[in-house]
């Protein structure tokens, strides 16, 4: 998406089959669920997954905002900031009313705190059943910081503030 500025109208032109094309399967695989993201059912928890779908997402919208809307990345937002499945939890430490505090972090062997860490979260047990603890982090799938999902989260969070600014 970023290096449409810097092609030929052609280039572009091209594209659009394919966003449309993601797009519609974008939409089927979220009315697998109410909020809009893609929920991971795996054994790793998916913020990650979330934030780097909302800054996709803006980067589309940016794009081709006459196809991909800003709603995507203001879902993913939403979710990582507590409109999940689990909880009403917010996933990044010290943003929101209520947020995680307990996580898995750099020293790994203590009860570790980083605000505004980003912490993977929800993981769906199957068949369908959403965990989350949120006191002990020793499930690290659920509960560890890690560098690369909070710099995932920076960026969906600005995608965010963008989107919303645009809608004013």
């Amino acid at each position: 998406m970023r290096a449409i500025p810097f092609m030929d109208a052609a280039y572009r032109a091209q594209l659009v089959p394919l966003v449309r094309a993601m797009k519609a399967k974008v939409d089927r695989d979220q009315a697998n669920n109410p909020f809009g993201v893609p929920i991971a059912t795996g054994t790793w928890a998916g913020s990650n997954q979330v934030v780097a779908f909302g800054s996709t997402m803006y980067l589309l919208h940016q794009a081709f905002p006459e196809l991909i809307g800003t709603s995507y990345t203001l879902d993913a937002i939403d979710y990582v900031l507590g409109r999940h499945p689990a909880n009403n939890l917010s996933l990044v430490s010290t943003v929101g009313t209520a947020s995680k505090l307990i996580g898995y972090g750099h020293n790994r062997a203590d009860y570790s705190f980083i605000p505004g860490g980003l912490v993977p979260g929800v993981l769906i047990v199957k068949p369908d059943f959403p965990e989350a603890k949120t006191d002990w982090p020793f499930l690290w799938f659920e509960n560890e910081y890690t560098v690369s999902t909070t710099t995932a989260y920076i960026l969906a969070a600005r995608a965010a503030i963008a989107a919303s600014e645009e809608a004013k």
